[in-house]
């Protein structure tokens, strides 16, 4: 009985401390903005600038170009819900990349993006890198038993924006994004940190969210 009751007062003990941890999401100040939405009127069609987006140049160790990909699908995402852009589909995109052998260079040369835009029949090309990318994990001891471990993921963008008819860069933006996830644990019980990719995903919208609408302002003063 005696056991028992040392027994009772142990986890009795460690739901207490338990109460000081919670899992929280900390996210940097206009960080994550999945529901960016632009305050322009949208555009009639027929008067919408036609754009591509090219998958951005990927200079980090992660994802095997994947995130550069994923910058490059997030912004065409932001883009098309501005309502003042025609947007270039992706399939169609890759398709003449391969007819006529541009990929090598076509995502990080300005003429090239030009050359690029003027098979596909589009007035401007948006080019970029994910310049930046880090992923890491830290353990802070709090109180007596218990610690908080937390993830951190941290992307930064740059964009550029090509212009076909003169293969000038009419603009160039860049922006960073944080994203933290926060768990409590005591005694190593509670909430672990594993590797979330939509921790990235939600790091590169952080970086983008921050510039898109320069983007857009510097775009639509080529008109």
């Amino acid at each position: 009985m005696k056991r028992q009751l040392v027994s009772m007062m142990a986890v009795a003990g460690m739901l207490a401390l338990a109460g000081c941890y919670s899992s929280e999401i900390r996210k940097e100040e206009e960080a994550v903005n999945p529901g960016w939405k632009s305050a322009r009127q949208p555009l009639p069609v027929a008067e919408r600038k036609r754009v591509a987006v090219l998958d951005f140049e990927d200079q980090t160790d992660y994802g095997h170009g994947r995130i550069g990909r994923s910058a490059a699908s997030v912004l065409t995402t932001y883009l098309d819900r501005s309502g003042q852009f025609a947007l270039f589909e992706r399939a169609r995109m890759n398709q003449i990349m391969d007819e006529q052998q541009l990929a090598a260079g076509v995502t990080k040369d300005a003429n090239a993006a030009a050359e690029f835009g003027k098979k596909a029949g589009v007035q401007m090309v948006v080019i970029g890198n994910v310049s930046s990318f880090g992923y890491r994990t830290r353990r802070m001891q709090s109180c007596i038993f218990g610690a908080k471990v937390i993830q951190e993921a941290e992307a930064v963008v740059d964009v550029r924006l090509v212009d076909v008819a003169t293969g000038r860069i009419i603009a160039s933006e860049s922006g960073r994004g944080v994203v933290e996830v926060a768990a409590g644990q005591v005694l190593g019980f509670g909430a672990s940190a594993g590797y979330d990719e939509t921790m990235a995903a939600n790091s590169l919208r952080a970086a983008i969210s921050k510039f898109v609408d320069k983007l857009i302002d510097q775009s639509l003063d080529q008109r």
